[in-house]
């Protein structure tokens, strides 16, 4: 017994030095990031809210702006600006679609615009613009990821609680509703997960890169997939490969680290498409001989 409270020690002793390190620190937020960001980018391409992360990310800027102002947490502030537009939001798309599309646009560019004058009237040292837009995920505390941690565990819960009814949502709301799925009840959950992730992925992604890692690997993915199953699992590769060449390159070339990610993902995504035009342009040449 006292040999195994040793070895437990021990480890937890190992573990507390290798959390030290801010490169493990930061690779393993990246791979939270990138395992959430996978299923719920495919669900926002589906349904279409690709715009929604842009707005929400840029929205989040006025909240870190409010939460240095009244010297609070930035976190509250971003949570309590991004949870009010969903809600907002959430009524606004019940009677009028295209003026969801506007309202959008109008939140995005007047939350950026508002954060931004809101963080110029603080002191220089108060905070980094550049990591609120791009940031910073060498950066990453162990209080930040707990709280990742604890995000995601919380999102992949609902997620597994919830995939049937957001993706019959996202095939087709009439259906869904026919089915008994209460739509408006499931699409305001997904727009308040969407509301926590951008909130969480913006520690790690900044504000302007937030919606990149949630499209860019699904729209990947989709070349590839045939099942919304399979759509999540390469999105997933997708974003890991993007991580490790984004963190690799960021070292090598001394980047910064969110736009290498972003810079590696695209750059899979035109191989990815280069490939399967070929694959495509070789099939119809097979198929037009076998005739």
């Amino acid at each position: 017994m006292i040999m195994f409270m040793m070895y437990r020690i021990t480890i937890g002793i190992k573990m507390a030095e290798l959390l030290d390190n801010f490169l493990v620190r930061s690779f393993i937020a990246g791979l939270l990031m990138v395992s959430i960001a996978a299923p719920m980018g495919c669900l926002m391409v589906w349904q279409r809210l690709a715009f929604l992360s842009d707005t929400l990310g840029h929205a989040a800027v006025m909240g870190v702006g409010l939460s240095l102002m009244f010297q609070l947490n930035p976190m509250i502030g971003v949570l309590a600006v991004v949870l009010l537009i969903v809600v907002s939001l959430s009524q606004v798309t019940s009677f009028n679609n295209a003026l969801s599309e506007t309202t959008l646009a109008i939140i995005s560019h007047t939350g950026l615009a508002a954060g931004l004058i809101l963080l110029g009237t603080l002191p220089a040292a108060t905070v980094s613009l550049e990591a609120i837009l791009f940031g910073d995920l060498l950066a990453t505390t162990l209080a930040d990821l707990g709280m990742i941690l604890a995000t995601t565990l919380l999102l992949l819960f609902l997620l597994f609680q919830h995939w049937r009814s957001f993706v019959a949502v996202s095939v087709s709301r009439e259906i869904a509703q026919a089915e008994g799925v209460a739509v408006r009840k499931v699409q305001l959950l997904m727009y308040l997960m969407i509301a926590l992730l951008v909130a969480v992925m913006m520690k790690v992604m900044g504000v302007l890169l937030i919606a990149a890692m949630l499209v860019i690997p699904t729209s990947g993915a989709r070349l590839l997939s045939r099942t919304p199953e399979q759509m999540v699992f390469f999105s997933l590769l997708f974003g890991l490969a993007s991580l490790v060449g984004g963190v690799f390159t960021s070292f090598r070339l001394d980047w910064q680290t969110g736009p290498s990610i972003v810079l590696c993902a695209t750059a899979l995504l035109l191989v990815t498409l280069l490939i399967y035009r070929q694959f495509r342009r070789a099939t119809r040449l097979v198929d037009q001989r076998t005739r």
